[in-house]
C-alpha cells in the first residue's frame, strides 16, 4: 500500500499527510512506516523548518487498523512486533529536532489521540474531537498513550478518559490542555499557510534549542517499552479477543471477566 502518507511543502514548512480517508486514517502498519520515513527525513533535511501532521478526510485517525490488528493478536510475538514499530515512529515525531505540529481537524480516537500527543503541540479546529476510546473495547494504549495523556493533562483527567472512553470537543480539549490552539474548520487552510510562514522564518538553531528543553522527562524509550510489554499481555488476553470481535460484529462486547466476577461467589 503505497501513497497512505502525502508529503506537502508549506513555505519551509514539511506537511505530512495521512491519506486514507475511506478508512478514518486507520493507522496500518504501512501508514506507519511511511509516517516515522517522513519523520526521519525531515530530521535530516536543512531545507525544513517544521513539519504539520495532518490527515485528509472527517477524521485525523481513528487508531489502530482493527482488521489488520486483529490478525495479530493470536500471536504476541507479532502484535509486540506491529506496537514496537508505533513506538519507533511515534519517537521519531518527538524526537525530531524540528518543530512537529499536529493539526486535528476531525476525529482523534484511541491510537488517533496518541500519535497526535506525540507531536509538540495540537492545533484543532472546532470540528476535532479526542478521546481515548480503547476500554470500549477491553484495549489499552500501545502507542504511548499511557504515558504521553498524563504528561499532557495530568493523571487524574487522564484517568477520567481512560477509565471512561469519553470523546470531548475541541474547547473541551483545548481547557483541558491536549490543545494548545482552536481555529475555525473554514479558516483552516489560510491559518496553516499564515503559520508556516511564520515558523519559516524562526531561527532553525533556536526552535531545536526550545524543542530540546522543554522535552518531558516522563517520555522515555524504557517507559514506552514498558508500555508496549503491559499492552501484548492486555491485548492478546480474552477480554480484548472478544472486544475485537464485538467490534467486528457491530455489538457490545460481554467481556469475560465481567462474566466471572458475576458467577456466584465471583470477586
Amino acid at each position: 500500500m503505497a501513497n497512505v502518507v502525502r508529503r506537502i511543502w508549506r513555505d519551509r514548512v514539511l506537511e505530512v499527510r495521512l491519506n486514507r480517508p475511506d478508512q478514518l486514517n486507520a493507522l496500518s502498519s504501512g501508514l506507519i512506516a511511511e509516517l516515522a520515513d517522513a519523520a526521519r527525513s525531515a530530521a535530516d533535511d536543512d531545507r525544513v523548518a517544521a513539519v504539520f501532521v495532518t490527515a485528509a478526510g472527517r477524521a485525523f485517525s481513528a487508531g489502530a487498523d482493527l482488521i489488520e490488528a486483529g490478525e495479530k493478536v493470536g500471536d504476541p510475538a507479532l502484535f509486540r512486533a506491529m506496537l514496537l514499530e508505533w513506538r519507533d515512529a511515534f519517537r521519531a515525531l518527538e524526537t525530531c529536532p524540528k518543530p512537529v505540529i499536529a493539526v486535528v481537524d476531525g476525529l482523534a480516537i484511541a491510537g488517533g489521540i496518541e500519535l497526535a500527543l506525540a507531536c509538540d503541540v495540537i492545533v484543532a479546529t472546532d470540528r476535532a474531537r479526542f478521546g481515548d476510546s480503547h476500554v470500549t473495547y477491553g484495549l489499552v494504549p500501545g502507542g504511548g498513550g499511557s504515558r504521553r495523556l498524563p504528561d499532557a493533562i495530568g493523571s487524574r483527567a487522564a484517568r477520567w478518559l481512560m477509565y471512561t472512553g469519553q470523546t470531548v470537543d475541541a474547547d473541551t480539549a483545548l481547557r483541558l490542555g491536549i490543545v494548545q490552539h482552536v481555529v475555525a474548520h473554514a479558516d483552516l487552510d489560510g491559518w496553516l499557510d499564515e503559520f508556516a510562514a511564520q515558523l519559516s522564518q524562526r531561527s532553525a538553531p533556536a526552535l531545536e534549542f526550545f524543542k530540546a528543553m522543554t522535552a518531558s522527562s516522563q517520555i522515555t524509550d524504557d517507559r514506552l517499552t514498558q508500555e508496549v510489554d503491559a499492552a501484548v499481555q492486555i491485548v492478546t488476553g480474552p477480554d480484548a479477543k472478544e472486544g475485537l470481535a464485538a467490534f467486528s460484529d457491530k455489538r457490545a462486547p460481554q467481556f469475560p471477566s465481567v462474566s466471572r466476577a458475576n458467577e456466584p461467589g465471583g470477586n
